[in-house]
């Protein structure tokens, strides 16, 4: 599965299911439905399936038998709404076991059987809803998404590609299939990103999560000043996470606006206060261009404190021309096993190295435990 990629997932049915017909018609929106809920949809199923025995015909098109289907078809949305997926399985499995054609119900299980890790199955059902309806964007999607979960990397890119074909306008399709060119990365995929992106936001303005991935391919096809906008956008609606501002930031950085790239890394940090990466940054600046010692190396303790591993960024940090408080900075480094003592002008060893942002100043070589300890 790539690192970065969360795709959406393809609409569910809902409670709404034509028995007479075993097809849903159209797919709408999920109700959310409380445990309480789904205990009174528990009881109300259990209750008709007592009241019903009697009067069942074995008729495979029996009336009641459909109408008990979709019953259970209801039981297993709330079971899946409540994330209980193997209680969602069993009951979509009664349902189809007294209405086959129940379509819904099979979407459904699909569903479920992909959020319990049961790729192949719930491919096979997708494939199987496929051999009726080939051209259903739905249950392209379905498939699709169902290869992406299962680490089938190619396969769902050629079906969300497909899907797109017959459906520009499917919001999941559009996102999923934009953010799996995205990964691609070549020029051209990030191209087709940035242009069906774009359209989508167009549409959903107020979408966060589209706006957020629009920025990001629009910094992918170098696209900067745009990027910038989006972003900026992005935040106006309070909406943008630590990497994004980190990646705003580093645009701002690129431009020359180093005031604006400190703020805007400090807005990372404010947003994610476990964000190392957003801390390290905020400490490169400050120590390297805003002659802040003690708030870089406030920073940069925060930054070995929550994990930072990134050894080449530390090495070049340490390499920087201009560089505030380099001993001390040095010393946390050392501690913190990102740098080799040799080089840096430091014994060899370093027992008692500053905590970044402690002493009087930021030279004052005071000697305490290093922040966070050795990462």
């Amino acid at each position: 599965m790539p690192s970065e990629a969360v795709l959406r997932r393809p609409p569910r049915s809902d409670g709404r299911a034509s028995s007479a017909s075993g097809k849903t018609g159209a797919f709408w929106k999920t109700r959310a439905q409380s445990l309480a809920g789904v205990a009174l949809r528990l009881a109300g199923a259990l209750a008709l399936v007592l009241a019903s025995l009697a009067g069942l015909s074995s008729c495979a098109t029996s009336p009641a038998r459909k109408a008990l289907a979709v019953e259970w078809y209801g039981v297993g949305n709330a079971w899946l709404q409540a994330g209980k997926f193997a209680e969602a399985g069993k009951a979509y499995d009664r349902a189809l076991s007294l209405d086959p054609g129940l379509v819904a119900a099979s979407y459904n299980a699909a569903h479920a059987l992909v959020e319990a890790g049961s790729y192949d199955r719930a491919l096979a059902i997708a494939k199987g809803l496929l051999s009726g309806e080939p051209k259903n964007v739905r249950y392209i999607s379905l498939e699709a998404w169902t290869y992406w979960k299962a680490g089938r990397m190619a396969e769902a890119a050629a079906a969300y590609e497909a899907a797109y074909v017959l459906d520009p306008w499917a919001e999941d399709v559009v996102y999923n299939s934009s953010l799996l060119l995205l990964e691609a990365a070549g020029s051209d995929d990030v191209e087709k990103a940035v242009d069906r992106l774009g359209l989508l936001v167009k549409a959903r303005p107020d979408s966060k999560a589209d706006l957020a991935l629009y920025a990001r391919a629009l910094l992918a096809a170098g696209r900067d000043e745009e990027a910038i906008a989006a972003w900026e956008d992005l935040r106006s609606m309070d909406g943008a996470d630590a990497a994004g501002l980190d990646s705003l930031a580093a645009l701002y950085e690129k431009r020359g606006d180093m005031a604006t790239a400190l703020d805007v890394y400090e807005a990372a940090t404010k947003k994610d206060p476990a964000s190392a990466t957003s801390w390290f940054d905020l400490a490169r600046l400050r120590l390297t261009l805003a002659a802040d010692g003690p708030g870089g190396l406030e920073a940069l303790g925060k930054a070995l404190a929550s994990g930072f591993k990134d050894k080449v960024a530390a090495t070049a940090l340490l390499a920087s021309p201009g560089l505030s408080s380099r001993e001390a900075v040095a010393k946390a480094l050392v501690a913190a096993g990102l740098v080799e003592a040799a080089g840096t002008g430091l014994p060899a060893t370093s027992p008692n190295p500053p905590t970044p942002g402690a002493g009087s100043g930021p030279d004052s070589g005071t000697t305490s435990e290093a922040p966070g300890g050795t990462q």
